[in-house]
């Protein structure tokens, strides 16, 4: 036998956390997703620099760079009264309350496109337990009511 059969099953989706040049231009061309790095958001110079080359490698194949997904890593601090400023002086996003969080996270996927997130400390690496029952018991679900919301959809059809 000189030739490899495909495999009976669809190959797995790529994801790339690309940084360079050469490795967004392949991400556009190849994946179907991104994870910017650096935690880097949809506000960030690093995302405004990246995602275009990122679009102009999907057309240069004929692919739709709108299917290429895009998830954040997300650190902050969720906490328990809301914060005066909810972003730091070079704009990186340091946490807030519930309420701002969600306020946050909605505006970047009604606004941005974003496919999802990620959550992290602001320190890297895991939340903390509470902070991780207030995303999945609070914000999570009043960031889904709000895109039904604004979409017109009973919730759980998000």
């Amino acid at each position: 036998m000189d030739q490899i059969e495909p495999a009976p099953v669809a190959a797995p989706p790529v994801w790339t956390g690309s940084v360079g040049p050469k490795s967004l231009a392949a991400t556009g061309r190849v994946a179907d997703g991104w994870i910017p790095g650096h935690a880097a958001d949809w506000r960030s110079e690093r995302y405004r620099a990246s995602r275009p080359v990122i679009d102009e490698a999907a057309a240069a194949v004929g692919r739709d760079s709108s299917e290429i997904r895009t998830v954040f890593n997300f650190p902050g601090r969720i906490t328990g009264r809301p914060l005066a400023a909810t972003r730091d002086r070079a704009g990186r996003w340091i946490g807030g309350s519930v309420g701002q969080w969600v306020e946050e996270l909605t505006s970047a996927l009604l606004e941005h496109g974003t496919s999802g997130f990620i959550l992290f400390s602001p320190s890297g690496g895991t939340p903390d337990v509470v902070s991780l029952g207030r995303w999945a018991n609070e914000i999570v679900p009043a960031v889904r009511e709000a895109i039904a919301k604004e979409n017109g959809l009973p919730q759980s059809l998000t």
